[in-house]
């Protein structure tokens, strides 16, 4: 059976020969694009573990979730190319929908940032409606930093404690936090749901 002590060992081995600084922040900007989650983490524990500063690393995290961001927008902006979309939706209902969300839109950027499900609907919306992309754009960026940024404090700070009091690698420590998360809030969420299929 495979020692938490010769797993370390072998991930210490994996991270010193991951390559330089630039790539390893490329990658870690693809990743997001996947699993933000996994990104995030990771990005934590390679920049703990010295392989990437904590600048490259939150630069690359943050990036590449705004990218992914800025690319839900897109996907809403071509769906405004299909007929039956086009029919009926284009045209003044859009127009009305814009207004509301142009006025809210630091609001709207923000909580789909922070509430799990509502990115996708939100960010596509903005696009579909044709909200101006540079105020979208700036507010993602407000939203995405403010959300890696907190997400990286906290990471740190719990790590630091799970370290120090199991005993675990920092690097390991630190990213385990995040990955606590991602794991925990989609069991909650189907219990929640299937609660509420249950409950009449």
């Amino acid at each position: 059976m495979l020692s938490v002590d010769s797993a370390w060992q072998g991930a210490r081995a994996l991270l010193d020969g991951m390559g330089s600084p630039g790539a390893i922040a490329l990658v870690l900007g693809l990743t997001t694009l996947l699993l933000e989650d996994l990104a995030i983490a990771a990005g934590v524990a390679l920049a703990t573990h010295g392989a990437i500063s904590w600048a490259l690393s939150l630069v690359a995290v943050a990036g590449g979730i705004a990218a992914g961001d800025v690319g839900l927008y897109a996907v809403g902006l071509a769906a405004t190319r299909l007929p039956v979309l086009k029919r009926r939706l284009v045209g003044a209902p859009s127009e009305r929908v814009r207004g509301q969300i142009e006025r809210r839109l630091p609001t709207a950027v923000l909580l789909a940032r922070v509430i799990p499900g509502l990115r996708l609907a939100t960010y596509s919306a903005c696009g579909f409606v044709r909200v101006p992309l540079l105020p979208f754009t700036a507010w993602v960026m407000v939203a995405v930093t403010l959300w890696t940024a907190g997400l990286y404090a906290v990471s740190v700070a719990l790590g630091q404690t799970l370290a120090h009091t199991l005993g675990l690698p920092p690097t390991v420590a630190v990213a385990l936090p995040i990955v606590a998360v991602a794991v925990v809030v989609p069991m909650l969420r189907k219990t929640r749901q299937r609660s509420q299929r249950i409950t009449p």
